[in-house]
């Protein structure tokens, strides 16, 4: 509201006066000065624009603000698409590294397979080579049905990078419906894929390790939590 600032021969003066604001349209440091006569009507009109002229000059400084939010919107935003780069050519860098990475040797791979896994004894293994990258795999079982396979991938080499891209990197879906679900989930600080069929009662869990392994872990009738247990259990150093 207008301050009234003096009065004098009969006469009013009023005055608004707009502090600085730093808008990004322009800068005001003014004093409007509006003289009153006497007149009451006069004086009734001349307050009613000056309200007027106050309301313009908070509309302009909520629109200011809004700038400067959107501004701030715009800088989180770039942020997040750098970081997104930075992570592709991350990936893009690790898997040209792996491509001139040479093939474990089945020895090596097998010893990886563990005798037992999630309190259940090895029931058979076995471990082969499919267009230069090795793949390693054993199954377990117990007498009361529960059951567990787990599989390592070598992903090196033209082929095995291109398995690792088909199955880890390029993987983003989410799917659920009444039987089951499969989605992307962190494990260990990285990327995993979780996987449940219902009808098997089957959870699984995929995620790499040691910069070129790539494991994935099935448990029938043993729950998630056991399928993550044994899945932190396994001994992957591979130097």
């Amino acid at each position: 509201m207008p301050k009234l600032f003096r009065k004098t021969s009969g006469h009013i003066f009023y005055f608004i006066h707009v502090k600085n604001y730093d808008w990004s349209l322009f800068h005001v440091k003014t004093r409007i000065v509006i003289h009153l006569c006497s007149n009451p009507k006069t004086i009734i009109m001349k307050s009613l624009f000056l309200n007027y002229m106050a309301a313009i000059f908070l509309l302009v400084a909520c629109n200011s603000n809004k700038t400067k939010d959107s501004k701030t919107t715009d800088e989180t935003k770039t942020e997040a698409s750098t970081d997104k780069t930075s992570t592709a050519d991350d990936t893009q860098e690790k898997m040209e590294e792996l491509k001139k990475l040479p093939a474990l040797p089945p020895e090596q791979l097998k010893a990886m397979l563990p005798e037992e896994l999630a309190g259940m004894k090895k029931k058979s293994s076995s471990v082969t080579s499919h267009l230069g990258y090795g793949v390693g795999t054993a199954e377990y079982g117990s007498d009361d049905g529960k059951e567990v396979r787990l599989t390592l991938f070598d992903m090196v080499g033209e082929a095995g990078v291109g398995w690792y891209n088909l199955i880890y990197v390029g993987y983003n879906m989410e799917t659920e419906d009444e039987n089951g679900y499969q989605k992307t989930t962190t494990f260990n600080g990285n990327k995993a894929i979780e996987k449940y069929d219902k009808n098997q009662d089957q959870y699984s869990l995929m995620f790499p390790v040691s910069n070129r392994l790539m494991v994935n872990i099935e448990g029938e009738k043993i729950g998630l939590d056991a399928v993550k247990q044994a899945a932190n259990s396994l001994n992957l150093k591979t130097n």
